[in-house]
């Protein structure tokens, strides 16, 4: 076989010296200058590079290089040619040579359902190329960029600090200008301006620093617009420091923004300029910071992170040493530790990444559902089973498989074995069937309840009763006293007593007689209207219409007026006690007529009542019955606002329950809020949520 001959490297290439590394040792940097990439080299590859010999074999310059005492195998010149040519830093001289990278070419190209598999997370798009233009103004802004120009900023910031704690009641109620549409243009307006600033600050360090600042543009997060600067330059600055000024310029920007922000917003007049001022002060820069400074995706935070603890390709390092501790831990799979560190460092990048996963699994399930939401219902489907698949179950398919391969190297100690057992029984506790308690949100209510209102306008006499009084039915609860009602009943006897006076006497002519007629006819009208006015007196005695208690009275006193109609008490029967609840679909299998359980008050205060279901409604509630079980109220059932009525989020049916025991001193106030604990029907706990899953996923897959 004729050994492949060494190829010549592109002219385009640019040596120089690197940061030293985590160990202190010396480093130097390939740079690409087509496409302003970065290769990191030590020693030995830089040896290489000074002394390649295009055109010769591997094994001829292995030859060439000892005999100028540098030892390199054939081996390690051709991996090292291997990666020359799969980075594409070399020339094509040659046929077979351009074959080889058109090849390489058409195997990197991807189908375009493949390129937005891959993509749609996040697309770049590059606007302008800045590094001209920074160039030109760099010399007339040095001055904001300089140290005194950060005090000044700074002690606006502690200005307006103090004049934001003088005006705290007016800083926080402007919050609510938002909720309206100029708020939220006002919003969007200042948002955008305020991210421009986050990527200027990026580009105006960078260049300060001597770097090229190749573009500024947009990129879309899942379909979200971004602004981004390409700071990869910085790459070549020796200074961890340096390296550390440009990832924090964004946020360190923002920072100042807020601060000058702050100052303004404590001088400016109400309007426009100075909503904007407390946008700028509050909203935009926290927000700003819970993305920009996690560790655990590719933005500021975790280059800054990264330069800090000094560890170059942290995700991929540390997730090799995630997997390398989970292996060892679950299996006991006694492999080498994937690269040498200190043991205080390795426990770092191992405690960094297991913490990432958990953030990446609940981020990429977020954003599974924002973009099942965010699109129209089949694409939307089609982007969420990607998303789970591709970013959460594609990884763990891919250990299992490892697992698989390295089930031979497995060590099951007996502590190990201790500790597999729990999740095993765990599961096994999941399947088994095991009885429930139900709890269902109710309320417990008097069938009979009574509402005492004023018969007519008159004045509290004597007041008899008190609220938590019991009272037995036609018992006198308050005496009214109407004062024109008893001048009514004193004219009409006067009228009375006259009419039977004239009646009394003996008709002696025929006018007589006739007069004696009308004499008579009067006296009845005058003897019903009494009778009318001595009913509406023995009203005014208000009276028990129920034995009950008074659960519920207006503040009344002796002397007091009432208007007619007005509301003076309410009367409970407490010997007729009633359950009623709202029992969840989900729940709807778990119980039946019969099924017994307990009433608890939400008071806290009182004994629990034993209780049997009498009747399940068969269709849920178009609205809510009882508010205060409503989430509006403090209840535990969710609901939303529509006109006057309580929708449930989720459907929801009417059970009614009595009590099995009576317990004559337990009573309420018309109605009480509590809950119901039920004994529900035995059931696995993982098969039915399995089942709730199954009925989320088929609710959702109707159109």
């Amino acid at each position: 076989m004729v050994e492949a001959r060494l190829p010549v490297l592109r002219q385009n290439l640019k040596l120089m010296p690197g940061a030293h590394d985590e160990d202190g040792a010396p480093r130097w940097l390939l740079h690409d200058r087509v496409r302003n990439r970065y290769f990191s080299l030590v020693r030995p590859a830089l040896e290489l590079i000074r002394h390649w010999q295009p055109g010769v074999t591997p094994t001829e310059m292995a030859a060439s290089l000892n005999e100028q005492g540098l030892h390199y195998d054939p081996e390690e010149i051709r991996a090292f040619a291997d990666f020359l040519i799969a980075n594409n830093l070399v020339l094509a001289r040659s046929e077979s040579a351009s074959a080889y990278f058109h090849r390489q070419k058409i195997q990197n190209r991807k189908s375009i359902w493949n390129w937005m598999l891959h993509n749609y997370l996040f697309i770049r798009i590059p606007l302008v190329r800045p590094d001209p233009f920074l160039s030109k103004i760099m010399p007339h802004i040095q001055w904001l960029l300089s140290g005194t120009m950060e005090k000044c900023v700074m002690l606006a910031g502690v200005i307006g600090l103090f004049l934001i704690i003088r005006q705290w009641d007016t800083f926080a109620g402007t919050f609510l200008h938002f909720f309206s549409f100029e708020g939220m243009l006002l919003y969007a307006i200042t948002l955008v301006m305020v991210k421009s600033a986050h990527e200027l600050g990026h580009a105006l360090v960078s260049r300060r620093l001597g770097c090229r600042v190749a573009s500024m543009g947009v990129a879309f997060l899942v379909m979200f617009p971004v602004l981004y600067t390409d700071t990869t330059d910085a790459w070549k600055l020796r200074s961890r420091r340096d390296r550390l000024r440009i990832v924090t310029a964004g946020v360190r920007t923002e920072l100042y923004l807020a601060m000058l922000a702050s100052c303004l917003w404590g001088v400016l007049p109400d309007g426009a300029l100075r909503s904007a001022a407390f946008f700028v002060a509050t909203t935009s820069w926290v927000t700003s910071l819970l993305v920009n400074i996690s560790p655990f995706l590719r933005f500021d935070g975790y280059y800054a992170f990264s330069d800090l603890i000094g560890v170059e390709n942290l995700q991929q390092r540390s997730f090799a040493l995630g997997r390398w501790k989970l292996r060892q831990w679950l299996w006991g799979i006694n492999d080498p530790l994937p690269e040498p560190l200190t043991l205080s460092k390795t426990r770092t990048l191992i405690v960094y990444a297991w913490f990432t996963w958990i953030y990446r699994f609940f981020l990429f399930l977020g954003i599974a559902l924002l973009v099942y939401h965010f699109f129209f219902k089949v694409l939307g489907i089609l982007l969420f089973v990607v998303e789970i698949i591709w970013f959460i179950v594609m990884p763990i398919v891919k250990e299992l498989k490892v697992w698989r391969d390295r089930w031979k190297n497995f060590s099951f100690t007996p502590v190990r074995i201790v500790l597999w057992s729990i999740p095993v029984m765990a599961l096994a506790a999941g399947l088994l069937p095991v009885t429930s308690e139900v709890a269902v949100p109710a309320v417990i209510k008097s069938d009979k309840i009574h509402y005492v209102f004023a018969p007519e306008s008159a004045q509290v006499k004597t007041l008899n009763t008190a609220p938590g009084h019991d009272t037995n039915q036609g018992s006198v609860l308050l005496q009214l006293y109407a004062p024109e009602l008893e001048n009514s009943i004193q004219l009409v006897q006067e009228e009375l007593q006259l009419a039977e006076l004239r009646l009394s006497r003996l008709a002696s002519s025929v006018e007589d007689k006739a007069e004696q007629h009308i004499n008579r006819e009067r006296l009845r009208q005058l003897q019903a209207q009494m009778q009318r006015l001595q009913a509406r007196q023995l009203r005014l005695a208000v009276m028990a219409p129920i034995q009950g208690r008074i659960s519920d009275m207006d503040t009344l006193q002796p002397g007091q007026w009432v208007g007619e109609g007005q509301y003076l008490m309410t009367i409970v029967a407490s010997s007729e006690l009633r359950v009623e609840g709202l029992l969840s679909e989900r729940e709807l299998d778990l119980v039946t007529e019969n099924t017994t359980g307990i009433f608890v008050s939400s008071t806290g205060q009182r004994r629990a009542l034993p209780v049997v279901i009498e009747k399940i409604d068969l269709s849920a509630v178009s609205a809510l019955p009882f508010p205060e079980l409503g989430s509006l109220s403090g209840g535990p059932i969710a609901v939303r606002q529509a006109e006057e009525r309580l929708i449930p989020e989720e459907s929801h049916y009417r059970v009614s329950l009595r009590l099995t025991e009576q317990e004559p001193s337990y009573t309420v106030n018309v109605r009480e809020p509590g809950v119901l604990i039920l004994e529900g029907s035995p059931r696995s706990w993982l098969w039915s949520n399995v089942e709730r899953l199954a009925a989320i996923a088929i609710r959702e897959s109707g159109f």
